[in-house]
């Protein structure tokens, strides 16, 4: 067909194509910068909605939070120490017999470095003898036997767990630690280690 043309006609289908051609590249480069914009406000959106996140997220209080060391507070290990570990524990409780070991090697091996501190929290509500055998360590304590006892509390744990009396097995492990019985059962049913 192209034969049959004459030359202009032909110059015109040339232009023509040519014009073609430019309007589609111009199209073409419309639409990639198009593409650019689109993603860079996606990227600056999605980098905004991040940055947001970041400094709107709250900052945990936990970390600045300063506990009270008190002059009373059974404590192993350094007393400068500036790592101090505060475990508040029931002597029958499970969990807390099995950590037990755990936590005397952490003081073992950061001697130096770590203070242990040890609070009561008897959960009486489940443990029938968790009360009593607080107060079986803190009479041994007042005779410088808290950890001795502390440490057979939770090692004979299910020995004493579910016993209906288990004060005379208490008595048994103090006489084990070398305390005076009746010394250890004045001070066991005292107020003051009963508070």
């Amino acid at each position: 067909m192209e034969e049959k043309l004459t030359k202009k006609e032909k110059r015109e289908l040339a232009k023509e194509e040519k014009r073609k051609e430019r309007e589609k590249e111009l199209l073409v480069r419309k639409m990639r910068k198009f593409l650019v914009w689109v993603f860079a406000a996606g990227l600056v959106l999605f980098v905004g909605i991040k940055a947001w996140g970041w400094i709107s997220a709250p900052t945990p209080e936990v970390a600045g939070v300063n506990i009270e060391i008190k002059e009373d507070d059974w404590f192993k290990g350094n007393k400068e120490a500036t790592v101090i570990l505060v475990e508040y524990g029931d002597y029958q409780c499970p969990a807390c017999a099995t950590y037990n070991p755990l936590v005397n090697q952490l003081t073992e091996e950061f001697s130096k470095d770590l203070k242990v501190i040890y609070r009561h929290f008897p959960l009486v509500a489940i443990h029938d003898n968790a009360l009593s055998s607080a107060q079986a360590a803190e009479s041994s304590g007042k005779k410088g036997k808290f950890w001795g006892m502390h440490d057979i509390l939770y090692e004979k744990q299910q020995e004493w767990e579910k016993e209906s009396n288990a004060k005379e097995k208490f008595v048994e492990y103090a006489r084990e630690l070398g305390l005076d019985e009746a010394k250890f059962i004045s001070d066991y049913e005292s107020d003051e280690v009963k508070n």
